[in-house]
This record gives C-alpha cells, sequence and structure tokens, in this order.
C-alpha cells in the first residue's frame, strides 16, 4: 500500500441515535434556552466551537477523518466525556441522561475498538504512513481537547452535586489511560500527542476560566450562569488547592460582592476568537497562569488569531482551511446576525432576554427547580 495522502474531500458522518435525538428534543421545549433547538443550532456562537470540529474532520481526506473521530475523539478523549460526566448524572438522580448515557457507551465501546485497529493498520502498511499519522493524532488530540474544555466546565460548576473534579478525570482517562495508550504505540514510532503536556499543565485552571467566560457573556447565552455558593467555592479549593484560593476564589467573590450590590457584571464586548477551535482567547500561558495566551499568524496579507500554540500549529500547516471559519463575532461586525445591537442579535439566536439568559438568581429555571426539589422533598417524606 502506498503512503497515505491528504486529501480535502467531504466525509458523511455516522448518523445519530435518532429515536433519542428526537426525545431531546420534545423534552427540551420545557427548558428555558432549549425551546428551539434548530434554530439556535445554527446561530448561537458557542456551538460554532463542536460545529466547526465536526465540520473540519468531515472535510478532510477520509483517512484523517478516521484519526480525527475513530481514534482521537472516540478512543482517545471519549472516556472524559462519558464516563465521569454519566456518573454525575447518576449522582445527581438524572436517570434519562444515564440510560442515554450506558446506551452512547456501547456504541463508544466498538467504535474505540474500531479507532485502534484502524489506526495501527495505517502504521502497518508503511513507514512513510507515521508522521502522517502522527500530524493527524496531535492535530486531532488538540482540536478535542478544546472541544471537551465546554465538558470540563460543566463537571466543575453545572452540577448540583459532584462527584469529581475535572483535574481528577484528566489524571485518570487521559494521563493514565492514555499514557498507557501511547505507550502501546510506540512501537510503531507513534509518540504521545504534542502539546499534551500543555493540556496537563491546563487541568487546574482550564474549567475556571471558561467559567469566568461564560459568566461574562451569559447575557449573549441561551443558559444562566451563577457564582457558586460558600459550599462550592469549598469544594472547588479542596480540588485545587495548588491554584483555586490563589487566582480564581477572589474574582468570584468580587464579583458576587458587585451583584449583591446590584451590580452584577456582564461584559459588553465582544471577544476576539480562536481562528481554529473558535473558544473566546481566554486561556493563559503554559507556564503563566496570570497572562493570556495569544498567538497570530499571517497569511494573504492578513492577520489570523489563535489561544494556543496548538491551534497556530493546526492553522499554520493548512491555513487555507482555516481562513474560512465562519466566526460568530465577526459575522456579528459584518451585519449578518440580525443587526449590530445586542437586542437584534438576540432575536436573531432566537433567545429570549431574560428567560434564556442572564443570571440565574431570580431566573424561571430557578423557580422551577426549587419548586422540583420541594416536591421532591415532599414525596420523600
Amino acid at each position: 500500500m502506498a503512503p497515505l495522502e491528504i486529501r480535502h474531500r467531504s466525509v458523511r458522518p455516522i448518523s445519530a441515535k435518532h429515536a433519542q435525538a428526537s426525545r431531546f428534543l420534545q423534552q427540551s421545549q420545557f427548558f428555558d434556552g432549549l425551546q428551539d433547538p434548530r434554530h439556535m443550532f445554527d446561530r448561537v456562537w458557542y456551538l460554532s466551537v463542536p460545529k466547526s470540529f465536526f465540520e473540519d474532520a468531515m472535510t478532510a481526506g477520509p483517512f484523517e477523518f478516521l484519526t480525527a473521530i475513530s481514534f482521537s475523539f472516540e478512543y482517545v478523549l471519549t472516556n472524559l466525556l462519558f464516563v465521569p460526566f454519566m456518573s454525575g448524572a447518576a449522582y445527581n438522580g438524572d436517570m434519562a441522561t444515564v440510560t442515554f448515557g450506558f446506551s452512547a457507551q456501547s456504541d463508544e465501546s466498538r467504535h474505540m475498538t474500531l479507532g485502534l485497529e484502524i489506526i495501527k493498520f495505517m502504521l502497518e502498511q508503511d513507514p512513510d504512513n507515521v508522521p502522517i499519522v502522527q500530524r493527524w493524532i496531535d492535530k486531532w488530540f488538540w482540536r478535542g481537547y478544546r472541544l471537551l474544555s465546554l465538558v470540563a466546565m460543566m463537571m466543575d460548576y453545572m452540577l448540583p452535586k459532584r462527584v469529581m473534579s475535572w483535574a481528577e478525570a484528566w489524571g485518570i482517562y487521559f494521563e493514565e489511560a492514555g499514557g498507557a495508550l501511547f505507550e502501546d504505540l510506540a512501537r510503531y514510532g507513534i509518540t504521545t500527542p504534542k502539546y499534551a503536556d500543555v493540556a496537563s499543565k491546563e487541568k487546574d485552571r482550564l474549567t475556571h476560566e471558561v467559567w469566568s467566560t461564560f459568566y461574562n457573556y451569559t447575557h449573549a447565552a441561551a443558559f444562566h450562569t451563577w457564582i457558586p455558593n460558600d459550599d462550592e467555592l469549598d469544594w472547588l479549593s479542596e480540588k485545587y488547592p495548588e491554584t483555586f484560593d490563589q487566582l480564581y476564589r477572589p474574582r468570584f467573590e468580587h464579583w458576587r460582592a458587585l451583584q449583591q450590590k446590584g451590580e452584577r457584571f456582564y461584559n459588553n464586548s465582544l471577544p476576539q476568537l480562536c481562528n481554529v477551535c473558535q473558544i473566546p482567547m481566554v486561556f493563559t500561558e503554559p507556564d503563566d497562569p496570570t497572562k493570556l495566551c495569544l498567538r497570530s499568524s499571517e497569511h494573504g496579507g492578513e492577520k489570523y488569531h489563535f489561544c494556543s500554540d496548538g491551534c497556530k500549529d493546526i492553522f499554520d500547516f493548512e491555513p487555507k482551511k482555516y481562513i474560512q471559519s465562519w466566526l460568530p463575532v465577526h459575522q456579528i461586525y459584518q451585519g449578518n446576525c440580525g443587526g449590530s445591537t445586542m437586542p437584534e442579535v438576540l432575536d436573531w439566536y432566537g433567545i429570549k432576554n431574560g428567560a434564556d439568559n442572564l443570571d440565574y438568581e431570580g431566573s424561571p429555571d430557578q423557580a422551577v427547580w426549587n419548586e422540583w426539589t420541594k416536591s421532591a422533598h415532599k414525596a420523600v417524606g
């Protein structure tokens, strides 16, 4: 077999579980911010992050697509999505999500086996395939890791009762399990993905940086955010003893003091987005959590911006693909999102101001949650 070639072509993704998706769509109409998911999917800014990931994979060649989805996403990173996240759902009594998760994870087990064998098959065909596959593994590890920053935030901040921290999950499901995987692949000449060390350095601050970003911009999001209460802050301090009290707890306490004075903080500017992962530029330097990590490249007389060396490397290898990125902030400035004012953009998104967004305190969602928990206590009693 000749060495693999890098070609860009469309690949149709594996179909989703249509029955489960349909059930989610039926139920989502009862929750603020989820009443029109099909409309929001094509428009809301932060959904460009997962869309850009999968569209990037679908427009790659078939061998890169298999590396991206069947190996890097399904095998290397999927346990971080399903195992701790579904454990959290079970711990909080959300058995519908657990049922879905168990079903999905059974599929994932088959996909993971397939993904690893595909990688080994490609590596065994020709030694010239090794650097090509390594580059794909490096790229899709980083793309998948950045995508999971949204999941990481939910694990640490959005569960009423928490099971484990993102840092603990990363240690178990990537550093330990992933370390064994890449030891196995070393005989083919494959090494641990480039910038895996950066991801490990970020594990003690990633979720705090992402949650802070959504707290800043929740007026433009289809869900509510809040300042963790004292018990939650103490849990975060316990789980992140090297970083939380020094760097993040003072920030949250400052924002809480503002809120108590009726000055709840919202950032009314538009953030610079990374041209590859499309996440706002909120991540910090690998070795300095007090300094934003900002990278840039020039192509065709234009400057493009990135959140990390990982995203910059991806762009620099094939810039013509990423100069086409549909970046929500750029589209707003160009007048392609319903207008230039916040009410116009929210209307274009389909977000109901005051119901779907803004602070959790005093929201309709909080009222519904309080009613549910009150009913649950009565039933138990």
